[in-house]
């Protein structure tokens, strides 16, 4: 069994005897680039700040979103990893009947499942490439349901909903009353893809998700923010949850990573040639039965081509190599046939294609 999550390197260094350092994981989701040097010296002149306790409305940090963002301050959560909102805003509903757009992250159902509540799927179809049809997936939603999540770009499929169809869908939910969940973990690293963040003074049934750990390589910050207008949902959220539960070392590093303009065109500049020259080369494939899905974000899937090797198999071969890629056939609507992977370093890209293409030659 290969479907392990990208943070599981201690579990990969158990069963394989890797030391997890040695592992380059293309399964995390994360930007190869780090954190910046600016950020390293910046952050040692502000330690003293876990000698207090964070703002208890953080309002410096919320100041930053919104510049970043270009919302109200008014209308932005802080959370302690944006699993935390995700959590949040379903148990706000209680006992959510949900509709969940799949393939997707498995949290969401687990969060649903928690709450009481109960999960129905709209399913992508690989015969459209898994692209979304908005106008199925309006005429699907109806006055049961309380709540509908949609992550954008797509995890594990990578595609991304186009503008007219994501209003599209918000007049449907604001129609029925339905609070629509957007997850925008990947946005950051997707080029023109449409940002949710700037209808959310339009539609109150909108919620959007934003997280610090992939575009920033941050995983271990725990910082994560959601952007909604509508009161009731804030106010519910802020009555239920912890106090503090963004540490001021969070607050602080969050605040400065947002007004970081050089770190962000940096990473966006290099995910885009990397995502570029991967899917050139993955093109190169098709004739031994390689299919790729146009990727938005800074991952891509990958359909292996049929009775030459399977997904578990080409981890096994890869872990080997000290290369962890995820196998994707533990996602709804996925088989032993997918495999997903990040852009790392380049060099580090060029050896997991190499790889690829002696194992189905």
């Amino acid at each position: 069994m290969s479907t392990f999550h990208g943070s599981d390197l201690e579990k990969i260094e158990e069963i394989y005897g890797i030391p997890k350092e040695d592992i380059v994981s293309f399964a995390a989701n994360v930007s190869p680039l780090g954190i910046s040097d600016g950020f390293i010296d910046a952050m040692k002149d502000r330690l003293r700040c876990i000698e207090k306790y964070p703002e208890r409305d953080y309002s410096e940090l919320r100041r930053a979103i919104s510049g970043y963002c270009g919302i109200r301050a008014d209308d932005i959560i802080v959370g302690n990893g944006s699993s935390e909102l995700i959590g949040a805003v379903i148990r706000h509903k209680k006992e959510p009947k949900t509709l969940i757009v799949a393939p997707a992250y498995s949290e969401y159902e687990r969060d649903v499942r928690i709450a009481g509540g109960e999960v129905h799927y709209f399913d992508l179809r690989e015969s459209e490439d898994f692209r979304l049809d908005a106008a199925e997936l309006a005429d699907r939603a109806d006055e049961s349901f309380d709540l509908m999540i949609i992550c954008n770009p797509l995890n594990p499929t990578s595609g991304a909903v186009k503008a007219r169809d994501m209003r599209m869908i918000l007049d449907r939910c604001e129609e029925l009353g339905v609070i629509c969940m957007v997850d925008e973990t990947y946005v950051d690293f997707a080029d023109d893809v449409f940002d949710a963040s700037c209808l959310t003074s339009e539609y109150k049934s909108l919620f959007v998700i934003r997280s610090m750990s992939k575009f920033f390589c941050a995983p271990g910050l725990r910082l994560g923010y959601a952007l909604t207008s509508d009161r009731d949902i804030i106010s519910g959220i802020d009555a239920v949850r912890d106090p503090w539960s963004v540490s001021s070392f969070a607050e602080t590093a969050g605040a400065y990573m947002l007004n970081d303009g050089e770190y962000i065109d940096r990473v966006k500049e290099y995910i885009a040639g990397e995502r570029q020259r991967v899917c050139d080369r993955l093109s190169g494939l098709r004739d031994k039965g390689i299919k790729y899905y146009a990727p938005e974000a800074n991952f891509v899937l990958v359909r292996l081509p049929e009775h030459k090797i399977s997904a578990d198999r080409l981890f096994e071969t890869a872990i080997r190599k000290r290369m962890m890629i995820r196998d994707c056939s533990s996602f709804r609507g996925l088989d032993e046939s997918y495999v997903r992977f990040c852009f790392m370093k380049r060099e580090d890209n060029d050896r997991l294609l190499d790889l690829i293409e002696e194992t189905v030659s």
